[in-house]
């Protein structure tokens, strides 16, 4: 026998055994996350619940006050915009070049009488719309708010455009009409304008239509064009409106018929051009119709006096 003896081996336990993993079923696991997954819902809704409890706790204290603060701001503002003399209408601002303040201009007369009152509460154009059906002879009417307290008055006026003369058995009157053909002044005349005999039974007065306005920028056009086309004054004018004819009456004391359904310029071309075998500055004639129409559309019909 040796000196040493060998030493039986044991058994021994691998690291395997010494730390085996627990190895539970699959199902147990789930079961396991589960209720974790579970307990963490119940606390976030709690969580949840918890804060909103104290919002509406919040809300309910809060709207009380905002409701206050919001009637209290509205108060303000509406103090300042409707009982406050803030916008309270003190002057009316015009031009007094289109504005004559000495005849008591009746618009100026009518937007007076908003002063004093609360300028927000003043419709312009509902205004305007007034005015300019009362006062058809203003050719523009603007009302314009310049706060706080101040409202400005534009007008423009039609311009004076022709004489009228009514003439019939028993009657006779002259008035000046407006560009738009509205009579603006009756019983008086204006040399500087044309003369325009209107024949109608109609009751003529102020603020009434007198002659259409196309029919009388026709018959301006048609003056104003013969004179410079020809070098020959128009006299004055006859409006037949059932005939719708216009008569020019010239220096030389022959008429021009023309109609009013056929423009100037057609018209007066056609008398240009037979002017060569026509010569209206040395004949004696009654009249020249230009109404007519040959077939070639130049035929030029005239009478000799």
């Amino acid at each position: 026998m040796g000196l040493f003896k060998r030493k039986k081996m044991g058994k021994t336990i691998g690291s395997m055994g010494r730390y085996r993993p627990n190895l539970e079923p699959k199902s147990a696991v789930r079961r396991k996350q589960s209720r974790k997954f579970e307990k963490l819902k119940i606390s976030a809704e709690k969580k949840l619940l918890k804060t909103r409890s104290q919002q509406r706790r919040i809300q309910k204290i809060a709207r009380p006050l905002i409701m206050i603060v919001i009637g209290i701001v509205l108060y303000v503002i509406g103090s300042i915009l409707f009982i406050s003399d803030t916008f309270i209408v003190t002057k009316i601002e015009f031009d007094r070049e289109t504005i004559d303040v000495e005849d008591e201009n009746p618009v100026l007369t009518y937007l007076q009488n908003f002063e004093g009152e609360n300028i927000l509460l003043i419709d312009e154009e509902s205004e305007e719309s007034y005015l300019k059906s009362t006062y058809p002879n203003y050719k523009t009417i603007n009302i314009k708010k310049s706060l706080p307290n101040t409202l400005v008055l534009e007008l423009e006026i039609y311009e004076l455009t022709a004489n009228v003369i009514v003439q019939r058995e028993g009657y006779y009157r002259k008035f000046i009409i407006s560009e738009n053909g509205i009579v603006a002044q009756a019983d008086t005349e204006d040399p500087s304008l044309p003369y325009i005999y209107l024949e109608t039974n109609e009751i003529m007065i102020e603020g009434k239509t007198a002659i259409e306005p196309d029919m009388l920028a026709f018959i301006v056009e048609a003056t104003s064009d013969f004179e410079s086309k020809f070098g020959m004054q128009i006299l004055d004018a006859t409006y037949y409106k059932i005939a719708r004819e216009v008569h020019l009456q010239t220096e030389r004391y022959f008429d021009v018929w023309m109609d009013t359904q056929i423009t100037v310029d057609e018209q007066l071309g056609k008398l240009k051009q037979a002017l060569p075998s026509l010569n209206i500055y040395d004949e004696d004639l009654r009249y020249i119709d230009l109404r007519i129409s040959g077939q070639t559309g130049d035929k030029v019909i005239y009478m000799p006096n």
